[in-house]
């Protein structure tokens, strides 16, 4: 699971509007909080298996690798040069190396903003709107990496949540 780089930040801010307004504008317009967070990283790293052992050991064998494998513009039909692997002799171990290709990178936007309302003396009402994933922006899973797989390869399935909306009141006393 070796990220080489993750970005973060997080954001909070007072909104500044409404602090010189009163009475029931006041309550309504003044006192919102935003929060932001944002994250970028690197693909998780992945390991080029044989689709069938071939090494007679039991278990998944990797196969030979002969070239990089790695693409200059990699697409989801095809993130990784599968022409570089080839299947290695019956009962050898292929030379290709665990975890030497990364998968795409992930990236996400959270956003909400809340207020408190004044219930009573000792009461808050606080209402949430938050959003996950504000800009609907997929992170693709690692690409199918068994030699001999119809989809080797090729990705096929995200990873995180899509977009999701949520509201909510919290009563705190």
């Amino acid at each position: 699971f070796d990220i080489r780089q993750r970005w973060t930040v997080a954001l909070n801010y007072e909104l500044p509007f409404g602090k010189s307004a009163t009475g029931f504008k006041k309550q309504l317009i003044a006192g919102w909080r935003a929060n932001l967070i944002g994250v970028y990283s690197t693909g998780l790293p992945f390991t080029v298996t044989n689709n069938t052992a071939r090494a007679n050991t039991g278990a998944s064998d990797r196969p030979n690798r002969i070239a990089s494998g790695n693409l200059a513009n990699p697409t989801i039909q095809k993130w990784f040069d599968t022409a570089a692997f080839v299947s290695q002799p019956l009962y050898t171990a292929g030379n290709s190396g665990v975890d030497i290709l990364s998968g795409p990178p992930s990236r996400h936007l959270d956003y909400s903003m809340f207020k408190e309302f004044s219930v009573t003396e000792r009461m808050r009402l606080q209402f949430r709107a938050e959003a996950y994933n504000i800009t609907n922006t997929p992170s693709f899973a690692v690409p199918a990496s068994a030699l001999g797989s119809g989809a080797f390869g090729t990705i096929s399935s995200t990873v995180g949540t899509p977009r999701q909306l949520q509201f909510a009141l919290r009563l705190m006393f």
